[in-house]
C-alpha cells in the first residue's frame, strides 16, 4: 500500500499553476527489515537536531522507525580517512532505510563515496538520508553513485553545514530507477566556508527524476557554486528545482547554481524552476538552466569522422559529464559509470 506525501517543497513559494511549489510522492510502506550490512553505534550530533531538511519529514521519520542501517565517519583533528562503500539491493536486501552521519573534526579532511546498486529483477526501495558536518578548516568530498533500475524506487536526503573555512564538495551521479527524488540543503554557516556540488542525471525509459537544491549562505564571504549536467530520452521526467538564498549577514557571499540537460527524444519532459533570494546587499549570486536538443551541426560533424548517429551522441552526452565524473579517483568506479552512460546512451 502506498502513502502520498508532498514532498520536495519550495521554500519561497512561486505561483501556483505552475504546479512546481511541492510534488506528489507515493511512498511505498515502510517495514522492518534487515540488511546485510551491520550498523555503527549512533552518535548523538546537536548540530543535526532541530533542522529542518530532506524530501520531506515523513521520509526522516521513516528512517527513525525503520532504518535498519546507520554509518558513521569521523575525520580526527589533523587526519584523512578515505573510505568506500557498496550498498547493494538484491532480492534479499530489497528494502534500504540506511543513514550517514559525516563529521570532519578541525583541520581534517574525509572523503567518501557511497556506491548504491540493485542487482535483481524485484521491486527495491531505498530511503537515503546523509548529514555532513564541516567542522572549522577541514575539508568533506563526497560521491553519491546511485546505478538503479526499472524496478528501483529511490528516496535521497543530504544536509550540510559548513564552520568556518570549511570546505565540502558532493558529487551525485544519478543513473536510472524508476522513480528518483533527490534533495539537498546547504547551510553555510561559518565565514568564508566552501560549498561545490558538481552532478550528473540520466533519465531513460519513464524514469521520472525529481531534484531540489536549497544553499542558505549565512556566514559572510562564503562560497557556493552548484552544476548540474544531465540528459533525458525516451519519455523520461525530470523536474529541477533550486533556490539560491543569501541570508542577512552574508556580506561579500558569492553563489551560482547552473543546470543544463540534453533532450534526446521530443518524448521526454523537462520542468526547471531556479530561484534566487538576497538579504543582503554586498552579494554576488548567479543562476542559470537551459533545456535543448542536441546541436545537429555538431553532430553531423561528428558523424563525419566515421561514428554513426549513437555513437555521436554517446561521445555528446560525454563531454557533458566528463566534469563531474573525472572528479572521482577511483578508476574501477569511473570505468564502471562511463560503461553504464554508454549503455543507456545506446539504448533504442
Amino acid at each position: 500500500m502506498n502513502t502520498k506525501i508532498l514532498g520536495n517543497s519550495l521554500t519561497f513559494k512561486t505561483f501556483g499553476w505552475l504546479k512546481v511549489n511541492n510534488t506528489e510522492i507515493f511512498m511505498p510502506e515502510g517495514i522492518k527489515q534487515e540488511y546485510y550490512l551491520k550498523s555503527d553505534k549512533k552518535l548523538d550530533v546537536e548540530e543535526f537536531k532541530n533542522v529542518k531538511y530532506g524530501v520531506s519529514e515523513e521520509c526522516i521519520e521513516l528512517n527513525d522507525k525503520f532504518g535498519n542501517l546507520y554509518r558513521s565517519y569521523v575525520s580526527s583533528k589533523d587526519a584523512e580517512i578515505n573510505e568506500i562503500v557498496d550498498l547493494k539491493q538484491d532480492s534479499k536486501n530489497n528494502i534500504l532505510f540506511d543513514t550517514h552521519d559525516l563529521i570532519a573534526e578541525e583541520n581534517s579532511k574525509l572523503n567518501l563515496i557511497l556506491n548504491y546498486n540493485s542487482i535483481s529483477n524485484s521491486d527495491k526501495y531505498r530511503n537515503s538520508i546523509i548529514r555532513i558536518l564541516a567542522k572549522e578548516n577541514s575539508q568533506v568530498n563526497l560521491y553519491v553513485i546511485q546505478n538503479g533500475d526499472e524496478k528501483s524506487f529511490s528516496l535521497e536526503s543530504i544536509f550540510v553545514k559548513t564552520e568556518k573555512n570549511s570546505s565540502v564538495n558532493l558529487c551525485q551521479f544519478e543513473l536510472g530507477s524508476k522513480e528518483l527524488y533527490t534533495n539537498f540543503q546547504g547551510n553555510l554557516i561559518g565565514n568564508e566556508s566552501n560549498l561545490n556540488i558538481d552532478s550528473i542525471y540520466f533519465g531513460y525509459d519513464d524514469n521520472k527524476i525529481n531534484m531540489l537544491y536549497d544553499i542558505l549562505h549565512y556566514g559572510e564571504a562564503t562560497k557556493s557554486e552548484v552544476v548540474v549536467n544531465g540528459a533525458l530520452k525516451d519519455d523520461s521526467y525530470k523536474n529541477f528545482k533550486s533556490t539560491l538564498d543569501f541570508k542577512e549577514g552574508s556580506s561579500f557571499a558569492v553563489g551560482s547554481e547552473e543546470e543544463y540537460v540534453v533532450l534526446m527524444d521530443d518524448s521526454v519532459t523537462a520542468l526547471s524552476v531556479p530561484i534566487l533570494l538576497a538579504h543582503e546587499d554586498n552579494v554576488e549570486g548567479n543562476h542559470a538552466a537551459s533545456a535543448g536538443k542536441i546541436d545537429q551541426q555538431l553532430l553531423f560533424y561528428i558523424m563525419s569522422r566515421g561514428f554513426n548517429q549513437v555513437e555521436a551522441e554517446s561521445l555528446i552526452i560525454e563531454s557533458k559529464f566528463s566534469r563531474a565524473i573525472n572528479k572521482l579517483e577511483n578508476e574501477e568506479l569511473k570505468e564502471k559509470l562511463w560503461k553504464n552512460i554508454f549503455g543507456i546512451a545506446r539504448r533504442r
